[in-house]
This record gives C-alpha cells, sequence and structure tokens, in this order.
C-alpha cells in the first residue's frame, strides 16, 4: 500500500489574523524550548567543573534529556492529535520552564540529571503540537510557511542563549545557575500572551477548520487507520530521513562547544560568539531550504524532486564537517562549521514538509514517531562518545563520521514517489515545499 503525493488544492481566503498570531507565539515558545535546552550547553564548561565529570559524564547528562524527550514524543503526537491543544501547548511549556528554572538550583549530578529528564519530558511535546496547529489553523498552501515560522524559533533561541550567556556568566562560571532562573522564567511571560490571545477563540471553531481540512486532504490520500500508515512507503521514508537529519544537527548542538573547547581551545566568550554565529547559520539555512525548494517548483521541477534536490545539497554541506575538524586553524575551521550548520539544519523544512504528507489525520503521532526514535538513537550514542573522546582525547574522527550521515537520508528520499502527470497550476499550489 502507498500513498499519492498531494493533487493541487483549491485556493484559500485571507488567514484570520489571530491565526498567525498563534503562530508567532509558536514561534516564541520554540525560542524558548532551544534557550532552555541550551542553556546547559552555553555553560557546559563550568558546569563540568563544578559537578567534577568528563566528557563521559557530561554525555551521561546529554542521555537522560535525549531519552525523555524521545519516549514522550510518542504519546505527545498521539495526544496532540486527540486533546485540546490551547491547553496541552500551555501544560507542557509550563513544565519544561520549571524544569529550567530549577535546573540553576541543583546542587548534586542526581538532581541535575532529573532536571534535564523533567525538561525532556515537556519538550517532547512542542513540535508534534506546533505541527497540529499549523494543520488546524492553516490551510494547506499557507503551511511551509507557517512551520518556517515558528520553527525558525529554534535557531533564534540558540543564537540568543549564548548571548544571554556572554551578558550573565562570568569567565569563570561565575552566575552561570542565573542563566537557568532567567530562562525558566520566560515561560510564565509566554503562558499570559498564549492566554491573552485565545480568549475569545472557542475549541469549536479550531476543531471545524482542522476537520474540514483533514477531509479535504483525505479526499486526495483517502482516509487511512494508523494500522495502514504503518504500511505505506512515504511513512518508513520519512522515518529514515528524520533519523539522518537529526542525528547530524543534535551531534553538533551538543558537542560543538566541547570541540571548541577541546580541539580548538577558544576561549569562553569567543567560543559564545562562535556559538552564536553557527546558530545564524542554522537559521540561514532553515528558512533558505524551504524558499529554494519552492523556486525550483517555479523553475520546472516537480514538489517532490526539489525536496529531493535541497536536501542532496544540505547532505553536501555537512561533508565540509570532515576539513574543519582536521583543521587546527580557527580560521579555517570555523567558516566550514558555519557551512556545515547550514546544511545540518536545511534538512528539517524538508523532513516537517514529507511528515506532514504522510497522513492528515496523524499527522502529530507520525511527528512524535519520527522524533522519538531519532532522539532515542542519539541519547543512547552521547556516552560512548563522550568515552570515546576522553580515550582519545580529540573529536576529529567523530566530527568526520557525522558529516556522512546526512548523505544516506538524501539517498533514502529519492525513493519518495513522484506524481506520474501533475494538473495543470499544481506547481504554483502545491510548491510550499
Amino acid at each position: 500500500m502507498d500513498n499519492k503525493p498531494v493533487e493541487a488544492s483549491r485556493a484559500h481566503g485571507p488567514i484570520a489574523s489571530w491565526r498567525w498570531g498563534v503562530i508567532w507565539l509558536m514561534f516564541l515558545a520554540t525560542l524558548i524550548n532551544y534557550m532552555d535546552r541550551q542553556t546547559l550547553m552555553s555553560t557546559a564548561k563550568h558546569i563540568k567543573e563544578e559537578f567534577n565529570f568528563g566528557e563521559e559524564g557530561y554525555g551521561w547528562i546529554e542521555f537522560w534529556f535525549g531519552i525523555s524527550y524521545g519516549l514522550l514524543q510518542i504519546p505527545a503526537g498521539y495526544l496532540a492529535d486527540r486533546l485540546n491543544l490551547r491547553w496541552l501547548y500551555v501544560y507542557a511549556l509550563m513544565l519544561w520552564s520549571a524544569a529550567g528554572f530549577f535546573t540553576g538550583m541543583a546542587d548534586t549530578v542526581v538532581t541535575l540529571a532529573l532536571c534535564r529528564i523533567v525538561l525532556g519530558v515537556g519538550e517532547a511535546f512542542n513540535w508534534p503540537c506546533a505541527l497540529g496547529i499549523v494543520r488546524r489553523l492553516i490551510p494547506l498552501q499557507s503551511r511551509s510557511f507557517a512551520n518556517g515560522i515558528f520553527h525558525s524559533g529554534a535557531s533564534a533561541g540558540a543564537v540568543l542563549t549564548p548571548l544571554l550567556a556572554l551578558a550573565i556568566v562570568g569567565p569563570n562560571g561565575e552566575n552561570w545557575r542565573l542563566l537557568f532562573l532567567i530562562v525558566g522564567a520566560m515561560g510564565l511571560v509566554w503562558t499570559v500572551l498564549w492566554l491573552w490571545l485565545i480568549r475569545g477563540v472557542t475549541a469549536a471553531e479550531i476543531e471545524q477548520s482542522s476537520e474540514l481540512a483533514v477531509q479535504a486532504e483525505e479526499a486526495v490520500h483517502g482516509p487511512k487507520t494508523f494500522a495502514q500508515v504503518l504500511c505505506l512507503r512515504t511513512f518508513w521514508i520519512t522515518l529514515a530521513v528524520s533519523l539522518a537529519v537529526n542525528f547530524c544537527w543534535h551531534f553538533y548542538r551538543t558537542w560543538l562547544p566541547r570541540f571548541l573547547d577541546v580541539d580548538l581551545k577558544l576561549p569562553s566568550d569567543q567560543m559564545q560568539w562562535v556559538l552564536a554565529g553557527f546558530f545564524v547559520a542554522a537559521d540561514i539555512g532553515s528558512l533558505g531550504s524551504g524558499y529554494l525548494a519552492r523556486r525550483l517548483t517555479y523553475g520546472g521541477f516537480s514538489v517532490e524532486r526539489s525536496r529531493k534536490l535541497v536536501l542532496l545539497g544540505a547532505a553536501l554541506l555537512c561533508l565540509l564537517s570532515a576539513p574543519a575538524a582536521l583543521s587546527n586553524d580557527p580560521l579555517i575551521a570555523l567558516p566550514l562549521i558555519f557551512l556545515v550548520s547550514v546544511g545540518s539544519m536545511a534538512g528539517f523544512p524538508i523532513l516537517f514538509a514529507l511528515a506532514q504528507e504522510v497522513s492528515p489525520r496523524h499527522t502529530s503521532l507520525c511527528a512524535g514517531i519520527f522524533g522519538s526514535l531519532a532522539w532515542i538513537v542519539i541519547a543512547v550514542l552521547h556516552p560512548p562518545i563522550g568515552r570515546w573522546v576522553d580515550q582519545i582525547g580529540t573529536f576529529t574522527p567523530a566530527l568526520i563520521a557525522v558529516g556522512f550521515v546526512p548523505l544516506f537520508g538524501a539517498a533514502i528520499s529519492f525513493l519518495w514517489p513522484e506524481p506520474e502527470c501533475e494538473p495543470q497550476g499544481a506547481r504554483g499550489t502545491r510548491g510550499n515545499a
């Protein structure tokens, strides 16, 4: 059994401003999500010194976050497809913000690990909820733009975190706990804004638009149970792409600061600026890949072929990880790392587009499964990666190896089915890759 690519959609009227307001608030939620996550990365050197553990110990802290985040994404996706997302999203954000806040009070390794576990539980709901909200509120033709808006909050948050760390944390780790307290408290501000925006929106209005969107898409795909979805070739292709894209990106997100410290020996203040630049480059990759895929459709390529070509280009950029790792000169290594950042984040808009086409009725659950399996694999690998680096004293072999992973996802993506013939005018309406 297989599903056919989405056909051309009917044009939609103006989208109510409150719906775009929700999308921009999800941008802020994703920004906060990544800031709560990245505070550990920006203070890793000082936390390692205070709690007296090596690279393997740091890998275990990342393991506990990753395993809880990964395991909870499946139930998060299941609930996001069935519950009132207005409140589910609020509860999740309050939970992860509280975990981030209390990380600043942790006084033992066990307490630190527990805070990261709870952080992973709360943050697991962000992407399944966000993708579900986009599907419920935004017509098909505008979804990629909406996805791009909320997902760009990830890179924006990752840029702001090291800059905030520069302003707050001293060169010897002074006030590193204050950074966690400030970022964690931002969730309270978001909650007030969210409740104010949706105060006049009824659940019936949201659910009605959701059901209409599902019916329109199932008119093309045909209705499917989740058991039938598991038999789709596109489900397994998207899973493989998710594993490759997520592994590459989150390897860099986790271990880049340690590479800058261990291999390039950058001082803490310079490291924060490099991290900010890394995530600015990632934002360029995220926004640029969606734009490029859309432009390729105007040039005569199908939506499916455009996505495949962009994903391949992103994977080729990631190969620059090898010369970056082999160079001991920051003037050579850092520009290459920024290009790798562009490529590693450029895969996500394509991944989200694929995930939303697998099954309109089970969008959040599919997204949860894709994210869950990827994160579990990543979490399990963090401790042995740290142990390996402790033994050999360098990140060079690991950086070279991870640069080839996106090629696997790009190759698998070429198995995605393409339409035998595309209706006249479809490229204009389906070009939201």
